[in-house]
């Protein structure tokens, strides 16, 4: 099982936030350790998933609002 701490550096890792040192010692530790080198791959699939997902309402959910809205301003 991964430790947290090699968790939170592989999540730093894959958003480029560890610093060169590390990062150094992480590559040399993935290439040595096939299940560190996996749930890298893993992470970095969720983070290109993430990155792809819709930022934005769906037309139903607006449709959804306008009629609320719609039938807020008819009571009035």
């Amino acid at each position: 099982m991964i430790k947290t701490s090699t968790q939170n550096e592989l999540i730093q890792y894959v958003y480029d936030e560890l610093a060169v040192n590390a990062s150094k010692q992480l590559e040399a530790a993935m290439m040595q350790d096939t299940e560190l080198a996996e749930s890298c791959a893993e992470l970095l699939l969720v983070q290109h998933l993430l990155n792809g997902a819709t930022k934005s309402p769906g037309d139903r959910a607006i449709n959804n609002i306008l009629n609320y809205s719609k039938s807020l301003s008819l009571q009035s």
